[in-house]
């Protein structure tokens, strides 16, 4: 979230989120050193940004309980309809899973942010968090939330390797599908081969878009990696196997993620620096909310 207010982007670890699902206790703790250390790896900068984990910012879920009191059910409705809370509360039956959206929506709206960095499919989530504000700004008759605008990227949705009619992520669709950034380069080098495509042949600069997912998929990648157009990718490998595709992407891939991954991995050895730079982000945060939820507080009678 970046907060104009307070001249700073703010990047919060949303353990909270992660118990929608079943997970063992050490694995919170492990994957959010492995996540923190990623982020410092990639460049976040914790003297000018705050980096922490929601769960240490008990603001995050006090606010979540207020605003839920706002979230009508036809609100709530038009979101579990979605097909990826219906495939997932196939696996995970629980009330976190139908109202994390709410808690989501507290996240960003607990700072007063003014722009987020979304991913394509994360559009239908800030409109939630847009109309929820809106809703609670009526019901109070207040001003207090201001629509939060969203940040797109280049790369707006990637899609798994494994299945190119979704996205890619760890917690939905296949495993081999999703590209980590832990992952060693045997593992990059196997999931880009095993990347579905089709049996249509050589690649061609003729084809439609749209017709080819799995191949459309290694070319997005690949365009994206290389700072090219489609077009550009399509050029180069003009009437070569998919097979060549893929191993040049594999090794595109791992020019990226290797640095990444040593840093990542040299950061985890030094867990304390990392538990540092939570605690200190949190303390940074809580300074902002504090005073933001106090003001909840007392436009809802509370103080």
């Amino acid at each position: 979230t970046l907060s104009i207010k307070h001249d700073c982007c703010i990047f919060g670890i949303a353990d909270n989120h992660v118990f929608t699902s079943k997970t063992a206790a050490g694995e919170v703790r492990s994957n959010t050193i492995a996540q923190a250390a990623v982020l410092l790896a990639m460049g976040i900068d914790p003297e000018t940004s705050i980096l922490y984990k929601h769960s240490s910012v008990v603001e995050h879920t006090a606010l979540a309980w207020l605003l839920s009191t706002a979230a009508t059910s036809g609100l709530m409705t038009r979101l579990s309809s979605m097909p990826q809370y219906r495939e997932k509360s196939r696996i995970h039956d629980n009330l976190a899973l139908l109202s994390y959206p709410v808690l989501m929506s507290a996240d960003i709206l607990l700072f007063h942010g003014t722009h987020i960095p979304v991913g394509e499919d994360q559009n239908i989530h800030l409109e939630f968090c847009n109309q929820l504000g809106q809703y609670f700004n009526t019901l109070h008759r207040t001003k207090i939330f201001h629509p939060v605008e969203k940040i797109l990227t280049p790369s707006p949705r990637i899609k798994s390797l494994a299945d190119p009619s979704v996205k890619m992520s760890k917690s939905y669709g296949k495993a081999i599908g999703c590209i980590g950034l832990l992952d060693p380069d045997v593992t990059i080098r196997k999931k880009v081969r095993k990347a579905v495509t089709d049996s249509l042949g050589a690649l061609s600069r003729e084809y439609k878009e749209g017709s080819r997912p799995g191949v459309d998929n290694l070319v997005y990648l690949m365009a994206l990696l290389r700072s090219q157009s489609r077009e550009e990718v399509l050029v180069e490998y003009e009437g070569e196997n998919v097979g060549r595709l893929k191993d040049a992407l594999a090794e595109e891939l791992i020019g990226v993620i290797a640095p990444l991954r040593e840093e990542s991995n040299r950061l985890m050895k030094d867990a304390g620096y990392v538990c540092g730079v939570l605690d200190e982000g949190a303390q940074r945060a809580r300074s902002i909310a504090q005073p933001n939820l106090r003001e909840v507080y007392e436009i809802m009678g509370l103080k």
